[in-house]
């Protein structure tokens, strides 16, 4: 009989408590965990609390309902705070819990510094919001954009455009990714379908006092202005545009696509359009959602705060996982991956699928208008 040596032992004995700790720091439950990277501070923090809402609905319903492949899911969330280094922290946090996959990603920059961590860690990532084209040129297989890229929003102004009849067009963006990459493809594609760039305004984020940038708008002649960025500095902008004496059309993007923008522009956001994503309101199937999401959260029947422009897409993201998951059979990274390629999945946001390089296929976007205080649907 073999007999081991007092070392043989204590050498056996460091490995399996090396082995014991490691795994203390993955997933060794038999939940599949979801890591969410959402903002949940800052400016942006009303998107990533209505995103994780929305998971947690999506996550809630589809557990009652037996989990996915027998097993329950399970959310952790990480706060990227919308800021690059905020988000880098977040990810780490989230690879290190040894999740499954990964969900969330509303601000393109604080997103695109993640997926390089996600792409190491082979966790596949669904990011519902986020959709600088930046995202997809990074050329991480394992991201996919649920959300209509800026190239969409470029069609969906176009339209609009068309429909209020305006020739002389002004951009304004925050220098961000997301706020920089709308405006370059506006810039590079509005005189292809046949209207003039006037002005491109850059405004700083948090700045109170933008006279000059209104001055410069007026004096170019513009008779539309798109504001590229998000809604907490979009608002000042409307206000100012108006109180400076510009008569003309303005519209916002998406990410300015939140009720809190009505609150915030006041009576000068009166008539302001929005380039925005599939609002629950406006969705086929949308009162039920709004029902189950204000249940399973116990809103106040006065909170009418939520849920808001991305609980559609985050819902999906949830389901279209699911679906991808039970098509291919297995959590496997890869299958699952091939698996959302090809799929086709009809949410409320509406058709989803993906060409080629890992965006929707389909745009999403819609057109609203500030009527009255409330947002109401534009069809050109």
């Amino acid at each position: 009989m073999f007999r081991k040596s007092s070392k043989s032992i204590a050498l056996l004995m460091a490995i399996l408590l090396t082995a014991a700790l490691l795994a203390g720091c993955a997933n060794d439950s038999d939940d599949i965990v979801i890591g969410v990277l959402v903002p949940t501070s800052g400016s942006e923090a009303y998107y990533g609390q209505d995103m994780f809402q929305s998971y947690q609905l999506a996550v809630g319903e589809i557990n009652e309902a037996g989990g996915i492949l027998g097993r329950q899911l399970k959310l952790f969330q990480a706060d990227d705070g919308c800021d690059a280094n905020m988000a880098s922290s977040a990810a780490s946090r989230i690879v290190s819990e040894g999740v499954d996959f990964v969900v969330g990603g509303y601000c393109s920059g604080a997103t695109i510094v993640t997926l390089q961590q996600f792409s190491e860690a082979n966790l596949l990532t669904l990011i519902s919001a986020a959709n600088s084209t930046n995202i997809t040129a990074a050329g991480f297989e394992q991201s996919f954009m649920i959300n209509s890229p800026g190239t969409h929003a470029l069609l969906t102004l176009i339209d609009l455009l068309n429909y209020v009849g305006a020739e002389n067009v002004a951009l304004i963006h925050q220098g961000d990714d997301y706020t920089q990459n709308l405006s370059d493809l506006c810039e590079n594609g509005l005189p292809d379908a046949g209207f003039n760039i006037v002005a491109v305004e850059m405004m700083e984020k948090g700045a109170a006092d933008v006279s000059a940038i209104v001055t410069a708008i007026r004096n170019a002649g513009a008779d539309f202005v798109y504001w590229c960025g998000y809604h907490a500095d979009g608002s000042n902008v409307i206000r100012q545009l108006r109180r400076g004496g510009y008569e003309g059309f303005i519209a916002v993007g998406d990410g300015s696509a939140s009720p809190e923008l009505i609150t915030a522009a006041g009576p000068e956001g009166e008539g302001i359009f929005v380039t925005s994503p599939p609002f629950v309101e406006f969705a086929d199937g949308g009162e039920t959602f709004v029902s189950a999401y204000r249940a399973f959260h116990n809103l106040a029947a006065d909170d009418t705060s939520f849920p808001g422009a991305y609980a559609t897409l985050a819902y999906d993201t949830i389901y279209l996982l699911k679906d991808a998951i039970e098509a291919a059979g297995s959590f496997e990274t890869s299958a699952v991956q091939r698996a959302v390629q090809s799929i086709e999945y009809q949410g409320l946001s509406g058709l989803i699928k993906f060409t080629a390089d890992r965006e929707p296929a389909l745009s999403n976007f819609i057109i609203l208008q500030i009527e009255n205080g409330v947002f109401k649907k534009i069809t050109p």
